[in-house]
């Protein structure tokens, strides 16, 4: 960039830019937002439009691209997602005027901080979040800016772990950091790990850092942060004042809808790590990664953009309070039970615009005439839906009811009275406000209603008058209003008409009495407009009075949206209201996987009976062949039990949930390369997670854990993990499902009959082949039908065949080995036993607080000779 520059007005460019340089300054000109230099080239890649090179006087040729301002929302999002922050620049004085406009940064926008609907996924949050450290204590602050939600937290123990941990909760588009840890290379490796996020320094971070207690009291505009629960959280009051002011410096505001903070405890909810999420195919499915075929494009029939954002909430923390679960259940078998009255809400409900951006947008100034019209037509509807539910009687209901406020009639009233009901987009085109809200406004509307009529008249007027049927009256901002007659004609407009304007095809004339009555409009018009902007800024602003009100209306109709949809997929898909209990058992009867049996066209789902608790069923080892239906079993019970803790009904025809705390699912892992760790790396990694992590309380979904290394490692690995969670030194018995193909895992029913079941996944064949019945039985297998299963994939002849012949040489030199191992060299055998014995008696008998370092040595080189 040019150290300085001549014109005024890239003088003007460069004064802005230099602070904002780690942004794309669009910077108004007219119609257009122009990039200059770097910004330009960046930017005309990135949007794909014509990068060209002006003559700027003195200044020279200077690189630029623009694009118009009506369109500039799809654009900015085009930058936004590639990464880019984007300062814009606007014109803050009228441009008519003489000398230079003045000019200033209105909004940065950012990933976290993009309010663009079009921009934005309506039915997912979208997370900034800002992290204070203190040793080994990290504060955590998450704000969704387009919908108000304000989350913060603290956690004791390694920060890089819990970094991680939240970002996987919040799955945020931003993370916001002061320059010391900015310059932590480890917090941005760990941070880096996390998809698609977006990582800001913030300069002015550590001084709203230093002055954190005040700086959030002054914001929420109370005395003490106790109503809050939060008074005690230093760290995380830190990283609250951080991410306030990073979104303030962004939007130039007061963000005064963020204006409640939500302090989240993990000991609240079931946890899912990101490995269940991923293997359950919450949100995406596994192999394509896609939304459809995942249990969220199932589940989600929601009406509202709230009630899709909310849902995923629910989603992703299941209540462990049996009450506030029964809650849930009994409010949507209200809902069921009531067909013509949910019917009723629903029809409500599809008419109810998502609240709580609007208001965000209104909030940060971003809001039009339109959007003012679009609030009153929702909350209208929602005084509908509140009456709808007057007469149901369940808790979750009543609640709902209690939290629609009645005094946002107040607003619907207001917004009638002052706003036109079809209003134009643009704010600044006039035509927005009612008759009767200003004296003035309407004395200068009757001051140029004579003048319109007059120039509404004159084109008919002067057709008549000069038989000239192709003369139109026109306007534009350029020219203001004309008289077109094409030029086949002009010779004959009469000599009143003065020539304005020449065109290939046309002339355009002014006659004196028609500039008399532009220059009453043109003038009366300015000054229209200014009024009516000055009324929609103060009508915005006092509809933002309401903002609470308004957002805990817009949170109930959420939660209604929710229950609604439970009750419509219960009923649609035959689902039942599971039982609640506060006890370790699980008994699902004839359950069914949600996703699995809506994906089959042409034939039936086999539902399959579980019973799982700490005791005589803490552990079931299901085997059977590849296709079996053993992973779609696993997954369903740990689906059933998720959607039981959510507040949903079941697929089930009856089942009976003990409240678990966590739910692990380990399945079979692709190689994390960004993370340097291999599959079997992977696996073992979330196995120790799940080992070290697991209660009574826990359920664990285990599929082929120790596949990803040699055969008898993998036995070893498996076996003693499912020992391990049997009896262990803690005492932790967590209900497991483990599926594998290692038969000998079968044997533990034999070791821990009271703990231990076999199940198997039933088979039969016809004509020599198998049919798979996708039915879960008592006992085990002990075939996998690799082979059979290759056939069906299109594995080509030649090749099963000769894996027919491979598998029936193992088998027979494995049958060998078998039946000799223990005749072939009984002396080497007993001789071993020995050395075995005699070993383990000196380690055994040796005290090491009595013996000198060279008796160590002495001991230590006899245990050697034994073992050689």
């Amino acid at each position: 960039m040019p150290k300085e520059f001549e014109t005024p007005m890239m003088k003007q460019y460069l004064e802005i830019k230099k602070k904002y340089k780690d942004c794309l300054l669009l910077f108004r000109l007219g119609d257009f937002y122009e990039l200059f230099l770097e910004d330009a080239k960046i930017a005309a890649n990135i949007l794909d439009i014509t990068l060209t090179s002006r003559d700027r006087g003195s200044d020279g040729k200077i690189p630029m691209a623009g694009v118009p301002y009506h369109a500039i929302d799809s654009y900015l999002s085009k930058l936004v997602k590639a990464g880019f922050k984007v300062a814009i620049c606007e014109q803050l004085s009228d441009p008519s005027k003489q000398g230079l406009v003045k000019r200033d940064v209105v909004r940065i926008v950012t990933p976290g901080t993009i309010l663009d609907e079009k921009a934005l996924e309506k039915r997912e949050n979208n997370y900034i979040v800002s992290i204070s450290i203190n040793k080994n204590t990290l504060g955590v602050a998450a704000c969704d800016i387009s919908t108000g939600d304000f989350f913060i937290s603290e956690f004791l123990g390694d920060p890089l772990k819990n970094i991680a941990a939240e970002m996987h909760n919040f799955n945020p588009k931003e993370c916001v950091l002061t320059e010391n840890l900015y310059n932590n290379s480890e917090i941005l490796k760990t941070l880096k790990t996390h998809k698609d996020i977006s990582i800001n320094n913030f300069i002015e971070g550590s001084d709203f850092q230093n002055n954190s207690l005040q700086q959030v009291k002054d914001h929420f505009k109370v005395k003490s942060l106790k109503g809050f629960g939060i008074n005690e959280k230093s760290i995380a009051i830190e990283a609250t004042s951080i991410l306030l002011g990073y979104i303030k410096h962004t939007q130039k505001s007061n963000i005064t809808h963020i204006n409640k903070i939500k302090n989240y405890n993990k000991n609240n909810h079931v946890y899912l790590d990101q490995s269940t999420l991923i293997n359950l195919e919450i949100f995406s499915t596994l192999r394509e990664g896609n939304k459809k075929g995942s249990l969220i494009e199932h589940l989600d029939r929601t009406n509202t953009a709230m009630g899709g954002r909310l849902l995923r909430k629910w989603i992703l923390k299941p209540l462990i309070n049996k009450n506030l679960i029964k809650i849930r259940h009994l409010g949507i078998e209200e809902l069921i039970k009531n067909p013509f009255k949910r019917g009723e809400i629903k029809k409500r409900l599809q008419n109810i615009i998502d609240i709580e951006r609007l208001l965000s947008r209104l909030s940060v100034g971003m809001g039009n005439p339109k959007d003012l019209i679009g609030l009153k037509e929702s909350l209208f509807k929602v005084l509908e839906t509140k009456k709808e539910i007057d007469s149901l009687k369940s808790v979750l209901i009543i609640s709902i009811f209690k939290n629609i406020p009645n005094n946002i009639e107040n607003v619907i009233d207001y917004i009638n009275k002052t706003i036109v009901p079809e209003p134009p987009i643009d704010l600044k085109q006039g035509k927005i406000i009612n008759k009767g809200i200003s004296k003035k406004l309407d004395q200068l509307k009757n001051e140029i209603k004579d003048s319109k009529e007059y120039i509404a008249k004159l084109e008919e007027k002067e057709k008549e008058s000069t038989k000239i049927n192709t003369l139109k009256v026109k306007f534009n901002k350029v020219f203001g209003y004309y008289i077109e007659v094409s030029k086949a004609n002009s010779k004959k407009v009469p000599t009143r008409y003065y020539r304005k304007q020449t065109l290939v095809n046309a002339e355009r004339y002014i006659t004196e009495e028609l500039k008399k009555h532009e220059e009453i409009i043109l003038t009366a018009e300015e000054k229209i407009n200014k009024i009516e902007y000055e009324l929609f800024i103060q009508t915005v602003n006092k509809i933002l009075e309401n903002t609470i009100r308004i957002q805990k209306a817009a949170r109930a109709i959420a939660k209604l949206d929710v229950a609604v949809n439970f009750a419509e997929i219960a009923e649609k898909e035959n689902y039942t209201k599971p039982i609640i209990k506060n006890n370790n058992c699980i008994e699902i009867i004839e359950g069914r996987h949600p996703v699995v049996e809506k994906s089959l066209e042409n034939s039936y789902f086999v539902s399959n009976n579980t019973l799982t608790d700490t005791h005589k069923n803490q552990l079931l080892i299901i085997t059977g062949p590849n296709m079996g239906g053993k992973s779609v079993y696993i997954r369903q019970v740990a689906l059933i039990t998720l959607l039981a803790q959510i507040g949903s009904f079941v697929p089930a025809k009856k089942a009976t949930i003990g409240i678990v705390d966590k739910i692990f699912v380990r399945s079979g892992a692709s190689d994390v390369i960004t993370s340097n760790l291999s599959t079997f790396m992977v696996e073992m990694v979330e196995t120790a997670n799940i080992l070290n992590n697991a209660t009574n309380k826990t359920l664990i979904i285990m599929d082929e854990v120790g596949r990803g290394t040699s055969t008898y490692d993998g036995i070893s690995i498996a076996k003693a993990v499912a020992k391990y969670l049997i009896s262990n030194s803690k005492n932790i018995h967590p209900r497991t499902l483990f599926a594998t193909h290692y038969h000998e895992l079968q044997q533990l029913e034999q070791e821990y009959k009271n703990k231990v079941k076999n199940y198997q996944t039933a088979i039969k064949e016809e004509n020599g082949h198998p049919v798979f019945l996708h039915k879960v039985i008592k006992g085990g297998a002990d075939h996998s039908f690799g082979i059979e299963v290759a056939k069906l994939a299109g594995v080509p002849t030649e090749v099963t065949s000769m894996a027919k012949e491979i598998l029936v040489d193992l088998e027979k030199r494995y049958t060998d080995t078998s039946n000799k191992k223990y005749s072939v060299n009984t002396k080497m055998a007993e001789n071993t036993n020995t050395k075995h014995k005699q070993l383990i008696d000196k380690v055994k008998y040796t005290n090491i607080n009595k013996v000198t370092p060279v008796e160590a040595l002495n001991i230590l080189n006899e245990m050697i000779k034994l073992i050689k």
